[in-house]
């Protein structure tokens, strides 16, 4: 009886990444409702459109929390064997819902046929639940994992290239999309500076180089780490590097393929906040809120643990490594707020604060 409570609980941790990436659409979808209930509702009936909006958020951001909180209890056992592998992976993979989300969206998008979005995610869930299922069935339970760690000469390279695109565009681009929460017109000015920069022939392709050695480097470094055993702080790294590796793959996707190449559109901060309408009043952009603002301070928290491992490698105390790593992902959450702040007053009403786009 023991053995098989064991085994029921393992299945529940297991069945929970998967049952709530399911769900994932039909949040967003309710987030979406909720926006436009707040349209509807006003005086005091407008609370209730505002707690709407709250308990549709919690259900969003709780699917890729679900997938951490299942990552951390896989992370603790040493040793784990091919299904407790599986599942580990699989929950990374439910924490990266929101990137792979729009992903999937503009992907279909580009093949003219949209709509299917719910549909498809589903298939694909069920029938990774089905394939994994199977594999806990199968002989290969209860045989143990076993990968080497990542080579330090690749994490290093792994690092070296994220300084490189922090130093070149990315700490540039984020504190642009930031000044557009307190100066729109400056928003515009700077975005144009800078685009002479990182948008120049000679930087763009190394800047894009990079982005997918980013790519493939992250992607050998996460399949090796969720082997291995994992605290907080391994698992907010590998969980954060399994959302940024989706992340990337569709903003390059999206910038590149979808705007230039296919829309030629202006692929601005205003595109990005899907104007005119608006993030939260448009059902397909409505998806790009948890999309954007994990995306920022998964970045930021990313490299503050990344830093954390650079200092304890050079002699840091534990304390003030962490306390760094801490302070930095605080500052990644309120740039986070403060750019999706900046996103949501993008839209087309007359009369609103923010952009006002017609």
């Amino acid at each position: 009886m023991a053995k098989g409570w064991t085994g029921a609980t393992r299945s529940f941790w297991w069945l929970l990444p998967p049952a709530a990436a399911l769900c994932y659409p039909h949040a967003v979808a309710a987030l979406y409702e909720s926006g436009r209930l707040l349209d509807r509702l006003t005086g005091r009936r407008e609370a209730v459109a505002w707690l709407a909006i709250l308990a549709s958020a919690a259900l969003v951001y709780g699917v890729p929390a679900v997938g951490f909180a299942v990552v951390c209890k896989l992370g603790r056992h040493h040793g784990p064997s091919s299904s407790d592998l599986l599942g580990r992976r699989i929950a990374h993979v439910t924490v990266a819902s929101p990137a792979l989300f729009v992903l999937l969206g503009v992907v279909l998008d580009l093949l003219h046929i949209g709509n299917s979005e719910s549909v498809l995610w589903s298939i694909g869930w069920v029938t990774l639940f089905a394939a994994a299922a199977s594999t806990l069935r199968g002989h290969t339970a209860e045989a143990a994992a076993s990968i080497a760690p990542g080579r330090l000469s690749l994490r290093i390279a792994h690092g070296t290239s994220a300084l490189l695109i922090v130093g070149v565009f990315l700490a540039w681009h984020l504190l642009n999309h930031t000044t557009a929460a307190f100066n729109p017109e400056f928003n515009q000015v700077m975005m144009r500076t800078l685009r002479k920069w990182y948008r120049s022939e000679t930087v763009q392709p190394v800047l894009l180089t990079l982005m997918l050695f980013q790519v493939g480097s992250g992607v050998i470094l996460l399949r090796r780490a969720t082997a291995m055993p994992g605290d907080l702080i391994r698992t907010l790294q590998t969980s954060t590097g399994a959302f940024l590796t989706a992340f990337i793959v569709s903003h390059l996707n999206a910038v590149f393929i979808l705007g230039r190449l296919v829309t030629k559109v202006d692929t601005t901060f205003l595109w990005a906040s899907g104007a005119p309408v608006g993030l939260l009043r448009d059902a397909w952009s409505v998806r790009l809120i948890p999309h954007y603002s994990l995306g920022v301070w998964f970045v930021i928290l990313h490299m503050g643990i990344g830093l954390r491992g650079a200092l304890l490698a050079h002699g840091t105390s534990a304390t003030t490594a962490n306390r760094v790593a801490l302070a930095v992902g605080i500052f990644g959450a309120a740039l986070a707020i403060t750019i999706t702040i900046a996103q949501l007053s993008v839209h087309g009403a007359e009369g609103q604060h923010g952009y006002a786009v017609h």
